[in-house]
């Protein structure tokens, strides 16, 4: 992790197992990667944890084994791997929806709920369009019950501009003060390609706070068009913040924050 930045990574992998020397390359280059469409059944998640040594993991999986039928499909799910480094200084957010993984991050600017989501696709019946409407509430629950200050939602939301679930992508960004900040930094770029090249679009996005998006650098937010083991590429980006034992802040009269170091979490390092 650089001084001040911490860097971050959405890739639907389009299965894990497949993808795995890419993953360990964008870990190489990021403090956090988010992953959707990793494919592994419960037994297998602890895969997550091999792909680095510097790294460690969170995930869920599409496929319940809690009764001897296996229910549900391999396919989708989420999962975050970050530096063990800031891992003191993060928080896992309960989520039984495989298709949302989140932490919580104490930084310099206050506590970041940090989701990472997969969205339902549009089958062009009623059924997609309310799973997705679906998704959209459930994030917005861990919004309302988290208690961080910042929120970055991150990953494919299965919607470009003029596609069906745009407006419900835009009107959600909107009612939780949300901004689309690749939208604002980026022009006429492709992070979905299918196999045969016939059809392509812009369905992975971040979606920030105000306060977050102002620390988004202009140039912050790119394409990586090397990766190519999946129909999507991978969309990076960096924050202008520092992960610290941050967790508690007091609101002043005129709405900014004082940020109070939580001494009990800090170490020698820090100190």
């Amino acid at each position: 992790m650089a001084n001040n930045s911490l860097s971050l990574c959405s890739f639907n992998c389009r299965s894990f197992k497949s993808s795995l020397p890419s993953v360990h390359s964008l870990c190489c280059q990021h403090d956090i990667v988010l992953l959707q469409e990793h494919w592994l059944i419960p037994n297998d998640l602890h895969l997550l944890n091999n792909v680095h040594a510097d790294f460690m993991s969170i995930g869920l999986s599409a496929v319940d084994l809690s009764s001897d039928i296996l229910v549900g499909r391999p396919y989708g799910s989420t999962a975050i791997l970050f530096r063990k480094s800031i891992a003191s200084c993060i928080k896992i957010v309960d989520s039984i929806e495989f298709r949302i993984k989140g932490i919580q991050v104490d930084t310099d600017i206050g506590p970041l709920l940090l989701l990472n989501v997969y969205m339902p696709t549009n089958y062009g019946d009623d059924a997609s369009l309310e799973s997705y409407i679906d998704c959209l509430s459930k994030l917005h629950v861990l919004m309302v019950e988290s208690d961080a200050i910042h929120t970055l939602i991150v990953g494919d939301f299965n919607c470009s501009v003029g596609s069906r679930f745009f407006p419900d992508f835009v009107k959600f960004a909107s009612d939780n003060n949300l901004l689309t900040s690749d939208l604002l930094r980026l022009n006429d770029v492709v992070t979905y390609i299918n196999d045969d090249g016939s059809k392509m679009s812009w369905i992975d996005h971040i979606l920030s706070s105000i306060a977050v998006d102002n620390i988004i650098p202009s140039n912050g937010i790119k394409v990586l068009n090397d990766i190519i083991v999946s129909d999507h590429r991978p969309l990076s980006f960096n924050v202008q913040c520092t992960v610290g034992c941050y967790s508690r802040a007091t609101a002043t009269a005129n709405g900014e924050y004082i940020m109070e170091p939580q001494w009990s979490n800090c170490d020698d390092a820090t100190l």
